[in-house]
């Protein structure tokens, strides 16, 4: 019988209140693998296998910002042990890509991949070292159920030898992907919050969380900009969603809202203009809104796409997507224009593939 959503995620809160947390690593860790079972969905009782490597590329890019300093406390400490850490090698690829011109981590493995795939095998690593070796352990490193993948060969001092014999990768037991994905939107703001509670504890400066909460996980509102005339040509100076002209002000606007699953690959992106944007906010949008964005000529991304080396993700979008309306019960409002919400079907959706 597959085991239920909530009965998993109950499972994990469990995890990470009774275990023990010297840094941020096991909720990046967990944070990243919640977005890999949202992207892949799967079938209630099937396993699901997830390269480290892909693991490592997602927590570099929730790092990505973190490395920046944030006001008068400077770059914060993430970490209560000494040596290098995996903000240092992101803070290391974050120098690379400004002498390149580059603002984000996807432009990065796009325009330089030897640097960054050096830097996705230290950092897969750490991961099973460390959060991926203890995350189902509980206080004071005790082994508890390993209930989400088998981690009898992962330790603090696991080999090469053995992540080769592994594929550098876990396997999510059976129904585990698809519970996570189900779960994903309760528990992504409850991991943020301990993140932020973490980074008060470490950190002895006074800082101010909301302040905080949106300098960790808000949007990066300045790299998307720059595609704002490619969109705003290709939609023919019209708003995405409301199709009325476009003013001076343009928004770059994420239709499958980042607050909920952080892509910010073309697919993902459209110029709307501020009433639309700001109405729409974090909500589900209708789901015609989501099949027009996945419907236009790839040709057209990739000449929005190609001069910025930005990536346009459209499989990730669409994996993305069946997970995020899967997971809604029947009724859910989706938004369509301001003030105007569709209800999501019983019988589901169907997305362009």
């Amino acid at each position: 019988m597959p085991p239920d959503p909530l009965e998993v995620g109950a499972r994990v809160a469990d995890l990470l209140a009774t275990g023990r947390r010297v840094s941020t690593y096991k909720l990046a860790v967990l944070s990243a693998l919640l977005q890999h079972c949202l992207e892949h969905p799967t079938g209630a009782d099937a396993g699901l296998w997830v390269p480290i490597g892909d693991l490592a590329d997602r927590v570099v890019d929730l790092y990505w910002p973190q490395v920046r300093p944030f006001a008068a406390a400077g770059v914060l400490r993430q970490n209560s042990t000494r040596g290098r850490t995996i903000l240092d090698t992101v803070a290391d690829l974050r120098a690379v890509a400004a002498a390149a011109g580059l603002s984000t981590p996807a432009q990065l493995r796009l325009a330089h991949p030897d640097v960054v795939a050096r830097a996705r095998r230290r950092t897969s690593v750490t991961l099973a070292q460390q959060p991926l070796f203890a995350l189902q352990r509980t206080g004071g490193g005790a082994p508890g159920t390993p209930f989400l993948y088998a981690d009898g060969w992962l330790s603090e001092d696991v080999t090469i030898t053995a992540l080769d014999a592994h594929d550098w990768s876990i396997t999510l037991h059976p129904g585990i992907a698809h519970a996570l994905a189900r779960v994903s939107g309760l528990l992504q703001p409850v991991l943020q919050q301990w993140w932020v509670s973490d980074l008060l504890r470490l950190n002895a400066a006074d800082l101010d969380a909301p302040d905080l909460h949106g300098f960790l996980f808000g949007a990066a509102r300045t790299a998307v900009a720059r595609l704002a005339p490619g969109l705003t040509d290709l939609q023919a100076g019209r708003c995405f969603y409301c199709h009325r002209p476009l003013g001076r002000d343009v928004h770059v606007d994420h239709v499958l809202p980042w607050s909920r699953v952080a892509i910010d690959g073309l697919a993902n992106l459209v110029v709307a203009d501020p009433r639309c944007n700001l109405a729409k906010s974090a909500s589900l949008p209708a789901v015609e809104h989501v099949a027009t964005a996945l419907t236009r000529t790839p040709g057209d991304l990739a000449e929005i796409a190609g001069p910025l080396r930005w990536p346009v993700d459209r499989d990730r979008v669409v994996g993305a997507a069946t997970s995020l309306y899967a997971a809604s019960p029947a009724g859910t409002p989706l938004w369509r224009e301001p003030g105007v919400f569709d209800l999501l079907p019983a019988a589901g959706v169907r997305l362009p593939r």
